[in-house]
């Protein structure tokens, strides 16, 4: 995604892209539809502020209960590009939120910092939120859960043991 610098205006400018996971090289994560990035461009003398709200919706195999869920990716970022007039190649002050450029460029490519934080949006525990115990996406808590399959499944090996008792 490229953004063109050079021709915008110094005031607020607003872009909207869709993206598909295959666009920001995304392969283990199943989207049920595109990524919506929706950008305000604020241009004003030496730096452009980018503010990015990245809007989607994806699948996943709940880690509790292994039925498939649908997350939702909602999440604002910001990116600042400042103008390097002192024409340094990077050897000074750089930090993660303000990224150095060159004076004379004429595009800015956000795919990079898109497909990063659609990747940090997504969180590592694959489950939905309990209420009083209960998980809110399939409706059982978590002891039905781990008792449904056991009790069920009986190894004939204990069939003995078990008369027995």
């Amino acid at each position: 995604m490229k953004i063109n610098i050079h021709n915008l205006r110094e005031t607020e400018n607003d872009l909207e892209f869709n993206f598909s996971k295959e666009d920001l090289d995304i392969e283990n994560i199943n989207f049920n539809s595109g990524i919506i990035v929706n950008t305000k461009v604020i241009k004003t003398g030496s730096q452009v502020d980018i503010k990015v709200k990245l809007q989607g919706k994806y699948e996943y195999e709940c880690d509790r209960c292994l039925e498939m869920m649908e997350g939702k990716i909602d999440n604002d970022f910001e990116l600042i590009y400042k103008l390097d007039l002192r024409n340094s190649e990077s050897d000074f002050d750089t930090d993660d939120d303000i990224k150095f450029i060159p004076p004379n460029t004429q595009t800015i490519n956000i795919k990079e910092d898109i497909r990063d934080f659609v990747l940090i949006s997504i969180p590592m525990k694959n489950a939905p939120d309990e209420i009083d115990g209960i998980c809110s996406g399939c409706n059982k808590s978590n002891e039905e859960i781990l008792i449904s399959n056991k009790e069920k499944e009986i190894n004939p090996v204990w069939d003995k043991l078990l008369k027995n008792k």
